[in-house]
């Protein structure tokens, strides 16, 4: 059974989750995979917290990090790794881990169904269904299975597109698009799988289990002691100081505005006048580098750059985050935030998740993202930290979660 603790940063999921940890080594019931972004995480955190455990990371000894992984889990060794290794585990280890009835834990939730990579394109999915070295499964919702009596031994172009097939990770979309989804087998045969993130109902990975029918149910999380949001909410209400900006006042927004496809097509004026708010902004509030950070798309970083917050202290520390940023708390002292984006998620995958019954919380999820991304800054020590949100959709959502009870 998959269980979700939901909970906001600072309520204490990770701690909860050690003692629970520690109590199972001492009765001596299961073995452990933690998967996680943070490496500080695995190389700092799991062992200094459990010692008593003695996680082993898998190391490429120069076959990879696959074959230590599966070496480790044959040895019943208990196991920290990050979200990227845990997206391409083969089918043998995935037995190997059922087999070896171990408790998998997932710090943050993972990003489970989407549409493939931009750099595959439309035609590159024609190419493949016409050339035939893919067939759809038409009984199986579309999955696409690699054609190794004519094509065997593919080393070329789609030499990742045949792994992704054999690991069963592919689904055509109206016959141009091709979308992966994590192999569910895993996820839905392990006895105990625990899931530690935060408003998991706008989340993929939330969307990709209803797919599979996958059952998992919510954490009690004042039985199992962990802090009241209500508090932490008051925590974080009193010392996020939304800031305000006279031209952002009287721009009119629709809710479109500032999201990936309104800064495709808006003209180089309408990104200036966004660009000066940010400059604007510096000013006004005498900050200097080492105190801010912001984001855009990423491949808008450039349009939206500006003086005064172009660069960061050194080349390790920019001022400029992506906006999925995750594995970091180097930020954590950071007090100026400004965030330039509305998000929303891809409607090739919306219209997916629509025709296979499932649908995306596009609020939730875009609330999420923004408190992930916000709470890079010096706000998760509850410290004063200044924000600036360009998106008035985004600003009321957040406003709204603040205010909730």
């Amino acid at each position: 059974m998959i269980t979700v603790i939901d909970a906001m940063c600072g309520a204490g999921k990770s701690t909860k989750m050690f003692e629970m940890m520690r109590e199972g080594n001492k009765s001596g019931v299961s073995k452990y995979l933690y998967i996680t972004p943070f490496l500080s995480e695995i190389d700092e955190r799991v062992p200094q917290e459990l010692p008593e455990l003695n996680f082993k990371s898998p190391v490429n000894t120069g076959n990879g990090k696959m074959v230590s992984l599966a070496s480790l889990i044959d040895k019943g060794e208990n196991v920290a790794s990050t979200h990227a290794l845990f997206s391409m585990l083969t089918k043998e280890i995935v037995d190997k881990l059922i087999e070896n009835k171990y408790t998998l834990v997932i710090d943050e939730a993972i990003n489970c169904v989407g549409l493939l990579g931009k750099e595959f394109k439309v035609s590159d999915t024609k190419a493949l269904l016409k050339s035939g070295m893919v067939i759809v499964d038409q009984e199986s919702r579309g999955k696409l299975i690699w054609n190794e009596e004519d094509y065997p031994n593919h080393d070329g172009r789609y030499s990742t597109i045949r792994s992704m097939c054999r690991m069963e990770m592919l689904y055509c979309y109206v016959d141009a698009f091709v979308m992966f989804e994590y192999p569910p087998k895993l996820l839905r045969e392990l006895e105990n799988v625990y899931v530690l993130t935060y408003l998991f109902s706008g989340s993929d990975m939330r969307c990709w289990l209803d797919v599979n029918k996958i059952p998992y149910q919510f954490a009690d999380n004042e039985a199992i002691g962990l802090r009241c949001e209500a508090e932490l909410k008051a925590i974080v209400k009193e010392n996020l100081i939304f800031l305000s900006n006279r031209n952002l006042d009287a721009t009119s927004q629709r809710r479109s505005t500032l999201s990936h496809g309104w800064y495709d097509n808006a003209k180089a004026e309408e990104i200036k006048k966004y660009q000066a708010m940010l400059r604007s902004c510096v000013v006004s509030e005498k900050a200097k580098a080492g105190e801010i950070f912001w984001t855009t798309y990423k491949d808008c970083e450039k349009k939206m750059a500006g003086d005064g917050y172009r660069k960061g202290v050194s080349k390790d520390l920019p001022a400029f985050l992506p906006c999925n940023i995750r594995a970091t708390n180097m930020y954590r002292n950071y007090s100026l935030c400004m965030y330039t984006i509305n998000l929303f998620k891809n409607p090739v995958e919306v219209n997916y998740l629509a025709s296979q019954g499932v649908k995306v919380d596009e609020d939730t999820f875009a609330l999420s993202e923004a408190i992930q991304f916000i709470f890079r800054g010096c706000i998760r020590k509850g410290e004063p930290m200044r924000l600036l949100v360009l998106s008035k959709r985004v600003k009321k959502l957040l406003e709204d979660w603040l205010n909730a009870k």
